[in-house]
């Protein structure tokens, strides 16, 4: 027996704000492990959001997307991951494009084994 009703819960009220401007990639490298976004993470991208410093942005650099927290500095841009090797530096000269700003990112936590039939394309990371 029911004890109390809870209001329904609608996750695409929750997790998009904008229908037209709302993406979702995998991520695709360990460079932000340390933010807690690994390998194969969902990445829900509001592309409506103009970034502020520690904003987690995607963007765009000379032919590559990349996943970094946005870290502007006086004359230059830093995009930092992991390590040292990972953080993309920007000079004022150089070219790039915020795709978006990550909102949240889904944790895939089915096991393979329920990945199967109906259940196969379920975060199938």
């Amino acid at each position: 027996m029911l004890t109390h009703e809870e209001p329904e819960l609608d996750i695409s009220e929750i997790i998009v704000m904008d229908p037209d401007n709302t993406f979702y990639m995998k991520m695709g490298s360990s460079a932000m492990t340390d933010y807690h976004i690994l390998p194969n993470h969902i990445l829900v991208i509001d592309r409506t959001l103009q970034p502020v410093t520690g904003s987690i942005v995607v963007f765009y650099h000379e032919g590559d997307f990349y996943t970094r927290e946005y870290c502007p500095q006086a004359k230059r841009l830093v995009l930092k991951a992991n390590t040292p090797a990972e953080t993309i530096t920007i000079e004022n000269s150089e070219s790039w494009t915020c795709w978006g700003v990550v909102m949240l990112t889904l944790n895939p936590v089915l096991q393979p084994q329920h990945q199967t039939g109906r259940y196969s394309r379920v975060c199938a990371c």
